[in-house]
C-alpha cells in the first residue's frame, strides 16, 4: 500500500526552559544563541519556549537566532484570563509561532463553565491564526484526571490535549502497577491527544532519571502511553477527525526544583543527554503507532461466520 503523503508527520521539539541550568555539572550556563544552536544541531526540528519560565526571553530577543537555525517554534503558556492569552499570542505572532500550549489556570467545578473559558481561548487563538492545545498539568484545570475526564466530555473534539502524564502520575499518585479504571481514564486522555510532552514520572516525582533501575517501570509505561497517544492521532486522521497536522513531541525535563539533586547539589543526571533519548524514543513510539495502523488499515477482512453465503474464489 503506498504511503500516505497527507499523514501526520512527528516533529520533535526541546523546551528552552529545559536548557535552563545546562550544561550538566557546570557553573557556567548556555547563553540563548548556544541553546538555540545546540537544539539545532542536535537535529530537533523546533523549540518551545515556557513564558513563565525564569530565563524567558524576550520575543525579540528569540526571534533571530531561531530563524536563523531554521528552527519551528511554539508558545507555552500559563493563561487564567483572555488578556493573558492575548499577550501571549501576540508572543507567538513576534516569533511566527503557529502553535500554542495553554494550561488554563481558570478554576470552577462545573466542567460546562470551564469548558465554555476553554472554547473562548480556542476560538480566540483560531482567529489569530494559532493552533492552541490545553496541557494536562498540576495547579491548572485538568489538574485532577478524574475532572479532567469530565471536562473532556464537555469540550468539542476540535480541542486537542497537549499531553504530560507526569503531572497526573505524580499529582494523583497513581498506583505503582496499573489498575482497569486508571488506565480507561488515562485512555480518554490520549483519545484526545493532539501533542505529546516528553517527560518521566514516579507516583512520588514529577521527573526521575531515565535509567535508574527503580524507574523502569514507569519508562515503560510512559513509552506505551506515549505510543497509545500516537495511535490515536493516526486513528483521528484516518477516520477523517484530525486534519493532516503535524504532531508535536517536546522534551521537557525541567531544571530544578522538578530535576532532583543531590547533597553535593548537583542534579542527579544529564537532562540534555536525556533530551535526546526521549526524542529518539518518541520516534520509536510514533513509527511504531505507524507500523500497527498500516497494519490495520492493509489486514484483510474477516469473513463472518454467521453468512451463510459461499465464499468468493480467486
Amino acid at each position: 500500500m503506498p504511503s500516505d503523503a497527507t499523514a501526520p508527520v512527528l516533529r520533535t521539539y526541546q523546551s528552552l526552559w529545559a536548557m535552563e541550568g545546562l550544561p550538566y555539572r557546570s557553573d557556567t550556563g548556555w547563553s540563548l544563541e548556544q541553546r538555540v544552536e545546540l537544539i539545532a544541531a542536535a537535529g530537533f526540528d523546533g523549540l518551545a519556549v515556557d513564558l513563565g519560565a525564569k530565563e524567558a526571553p524576550t520575543a525579540a530577543e528569540l526571534a533571530p537566532p531561531a530563524a536563523a537555525a531554521s528552527l519551528r517554534t511554539a508558545v507555552f503558556a500559563f493563561v487564567d484570563s483572555d488578556p493573558a492569552l492575548d499577550t501571549a499570542l501576540e508572543y507567538a505572532a513576534s516569533i511566527g509561532a503557529p502553535d500554542m500550549v495553554v494550561c488554563g489556570q481558570v478554576f470552577d467545578p462545573d466542567p460546562v463553565r470551564l469548558a465554555d473559558v476553554v472554547h473562548g481561548w480556542h476560538t480566540r487563538a483560531a482567529a489569530a491564526g494559532v493552533d492552541l492545545q490545553l496541557e494536562t498539568h498540576r495547579n491548572t484545570m485538568t489538574n485532577d484526571l478524574r475532572a479532567t475526564v469530565r471536562l473532556l466530555a464537555e469540550l468539542d473534539p476540535t480541542v486537542d490535549l497537549a499531553i504530560d502524564l507526569s503531572h497526573h502520575v505524580c499529582g494523583c499518585e497513581l498506583p505503582d502497577e496499573p489498575i482497569p479504571e486508571i488506565e480507561d481514564l488515562i485512555a480518554a486522555l490520549l483519545a484526545r491527544t493532539g501533542s505529546v510532552q516528553g517527560r518521566v514520572a514516579s507516583r512520588c516525582q514529577v521527573q526521575v532519571p531515565l535509567d535508574f533501575p527503580a524507574h523502569q517501570r514507569w519508562v515503560e509505561r510512559f513509552r506505551g502511553w506515549w505510543q497509545d497517544g500516537f495511535a490515536a492521532i493516526l486513528q483521528r486522521h484516518a477516520d477523517g477527525s484530525r486534519p493532516a497536522t503535524d504532531v508535536m513531541f517536546c522534551a521537557e525535563l525541567g531544571t530544578r526544583p522538578y530535576a532532583i539533586v543531590g547533597a553535593d547539589g548537583h542534579e542527579l543526571s544529564d537532562r540534555w543527554a536525556e533530551a535526546l533519548t526521549l526524542r529518539t524514543w518518541a520516534q520509536e513510539a510514533f513509527a511504531a503507532a505507524e507500523s500497527a495502523s498500516a497494519a490495520t488499515t492493509t489486514a484483510p477482512a474477516t469473513p463472518s461466520t454467521a453468512s451463510t453465503s459461499e465464499p468468493e474464489t480467486t
